[in-house]
Order: C-alpha cells, then structure tokens, then sequence
C-alpha cells in the first residue's frame, strides 16, 4: 500500500536491460570512460569522491550505466559511475604540508567493494606522472582538481552589468514638431540630370535623337554630306 509512485518502483528494482555510455557531462565535466579516452590528448576519466567525514576518493571511471525505473504513473531513470578507487589511506596518499599538493599510489586499490557512486556525486580529476626516474616515485600520481565548465573562477564586478531603466516610450510627431526641422529642405533634391552622349574622340558630345521611323534628322544629313565632301 505505498502511494508514493517513485518508492514503489524503486522498491520492484530497475529492469535488467540497462543502456552504457562512453561519455556523460554532468555538474559542468565532461566525463569519458577509460576504454573510450585513453587514447585522447585530455584525461576526463579521473573522478573524485567526498565522503561524509570530508575525505577524498580517487578513482578511475570505467562504465557509466543509466538504470530505469518502472513505475505505474512513469519510468524513472538514474545514472550510475562504475569507478575503481585507489586506497586513500595515509601510507598511499600524500598531501604536501605548504602547497597542498596530494599524491595518490595508483597501484594500490580500495579494500572493499563499492564500485558504484551517482554521477552528481562525482567531480573531476586528472593525474600527472612524475617525471623522475627515482623508482619511488613510478607508483605515485600527482592530482589536480579541475574547474567545471560552468563555473568562471574571477571576481565578477556587478555594477557594470546593471543599466539604468528608460520608462519613457516613443512617440510620434508632426514634421513641424521636430526640432531644427525645415519644410523647404524636401525640395533640394528634385534635380534632372541630363545626359549627353559621347562624340568619335571619347568625349561628351550634344544628344542627338531620331524620328519614329529609324531614319536620320536633318543634323545627320548634314554630318553625311560632310563625310562626302572630305573624300
């Protein structure tokens, strides 16, 4: 007799079809699984874990597993992270007294089983080697905490942001309104422009015209006549 529809179907149990995924971005990260972005020039399968007495978990991401929910009035869907911890335990996790640096021995694994963790649990981390050729230090990883893409680590001044309001609305007007405005102005550009045609030599010469039939005016009987006397 459970009236509420999310604690029954999480009471049935999730269906055993399950669907995985080689990537999922949540909380601002951008996490691959091991097997899809070993490969990449970015590491996005470190994850961490805070636990409830403040303690950090380092792990590496192996699956990302939706598991769903059937209920009588939806189905509901979570997100898993598969990760494989390593052991936070003092003699295999180092933090630099004066610049906080931590170090994890990425050799030795967590005890216990407790592979799964919800993914809005998880932030995440990359892991630099060292670069000594000290065999003490093969073992070791160095560990940075990287910033989520949604959040910009700088002060924020607020005031350049704000604007002041405008209440006042447009309107319009009347010509004879507008401040500096003159009626006569409209009319200084009603110009004709003529356009003469140009002579043998490139240069604009007067416009000569034809009549409707195609045959030559008089001007141009003289031009011929002209032509014929020079020969």
């Amino acid at each position: 007799m459970i009236s509420d529809d999310v604690t029954r179907a999480l009471a049935m149990g999730p269906s055993r079809q399950v669907t995985m995924w080689n990537q999922f971005f949540v909380n601002g990260y951008n996490f691959h699984t091991q097997e899809y972005g070993k490969n990449k020039s970015t590491m996005n399968y470190g994850v961490c874990v805070q636990a409830a007495d403040r303690a950090d978990y380092f792990g590496i991401l192996e699956e990302v597993i939706e598991l769903v929910y059937h209920g009588n009035l939806g189905v509901y869907k979570i997100i898993l992270f598969k990760c494989n911890w390593m052991d936070s335990d003092k003699g295999n996790m180092n933090i630099h007294e004066q610049y906080k640096l931590v170090e994890v021995n990425h050799t030795k694994k967590y005890p216990k089983y407790d592979p799964f963790v919800l993914s809005y649990q998880v932030s995440q981390v990359y892991y630099a080697p060292y670069s000594s050729l000290r065999r003490d230090k093969v073992q070791w990883w160095a560990v940075f905490k990287t910033k989520a893409r949604s959040e910009v680590d700088a002060p924020v001044d607020l005031d350049v942001l704000q604007e002041e309001r405008v209440d006042t609305a447009a309107v319009l007007c009347a010509p004879d309104e507008i401040p500096d405005y003159d009626a006569g102005d409209d009319n200084n550009n009603d110009e004709i422009m003529e356009f003469e045609a140009p002579n043998e030599q490139g240069e604009p010469g007067e416009y000569e015209s034809s009549d409707e039939t195609g045959d030559l005016t008089d001007d141009d009987d003289d031009d011929e006549d002209d032509l014929f006397d020079d020969v």
